[in-house]
């Protein structure tokens, strides 16, 4: 990996570890339906325009069915499911929880025929990764810290991003990336208008709030997914995706440090548990275990 590449992928992994803490912050503030619309209607007439001057806009409405299709797994699900269990689970803990996506994607793998899924060190990598889940939300947190109706939500959303990158890697491998992303950020301020302005906030909200919603839009999806494009061109799209095993750890810091989160035994050893599980389960046989 060159520097240059090095830089993107840690820039990255930090930035996408912030999100679980902006959203905590925002919900205190406003419903799950009109943080998700403001977040994607700024950011889609940001990403628009810059897919309109990188001319990929007109690729992406020959496969419509799909994008859409995308969106919904991508964001439409997960950006609200994520926004509404944060009203009662710590954001440090939805990051780990989100570092199940690996898990899932190597069962939805299997669905789809990946007969190697099956085979004993994936298996034995999926059996790891759910116990790290069992044992990061059956720890001792405090009474009432989690529901289990908020985690099922998150458990959604991993789903969520984990067929994702399949729509993308079997419908839309031809179509331009940034493309895709702006027009799905426009589908889903669409589809949340009238939900996000029926739950408008009622008064201005505090000064934190706001600008944790800036920086939700601004940093965590804008400049996020520009790095992302830059990113996919210099180190390509596999390598990219093992930033899901450190942006967690990045929600998890936060959390803990900023907004006093706990820190459990259950964090403490399932959250390795899990990574070690994903990356068991995700890893082609056959493949080193060194990764360069």
């Amino acid at each position: 990996m060159t520097r240059r590449g090095l830089f993107l992928f840690v820039a990255l992994s930090i930035i996408w570890g912030l999100p679980y803490f902006f959203i905590k912050i925002a919900v205190v503030e406003v419903s799950p339906s009109f943080l998700v619309f403001i977040r994607t209607a700024l950011a889609a007439v940001i990403m628009l325009a810059i897919a309109a001057r990188r001319k990929t806009l007109r690729q992406v409405y020959k496969y419509w069915p799909w994008v859409t299709l995308f969106a919904v797994f991508e964001m439409i699900g997960p950006w609200w499911l994520i926004a509404d269990a944060e009203r009662t689970l710590d954001s440090g803990l939805t990051g780990l929880l989100l570092a199940t996506v690996p898990l899932f994607g190597t069962i939805i793998a299997r669905i789809r025929g990946d007969i190697s899924v099956t085979s004993p060190s994936r298996l034995f990598g999926l059996a790891v990764g759910l116990f790290g889940v069992f044992l990061l939300v059956g720890a001792d947190h405090p009474t009432g810290a989690i529901t289990t109706f908020a985690v099922i939500q998150i458990i959604l959303a991993s789903i969520g991003y984990a067929i994702g990158p399949v729509i993308i890697n079997t419908k839309l491998r031809t179509v331009s990336t940034s493309g895709v992303i702006a027009v799905s950020l426009f589908i889903t301020a669409v589809f949340y208008a009238v939900p996000g302005l029926i739950n408008r906030p009622q008064e201005m909200p505090p000064l934190n709030a706001i600008l944790a919603i800036l920086a939700l839009t601004l940093i965590c999806t804008v400049l996020a997914f520009v790095i992302f494009f830059a990113l996919i061109e210099e180190i390509g799209p596999v390598k990219v995706t093992l930033i899901t095993y450190f942006n967690p750890v990045v929600a998890l810091l936060l959390g803990v440090w900023i907004l006093t989160e706990p820190l459990t035994w259950g964090m403490l050893v399932g959250f390795p548990l899990i990574l070690l599980g994903s990356y068991l389960a995700a890893r082609p046989e056959g493949t080193p275990t060194i990764v360069e």
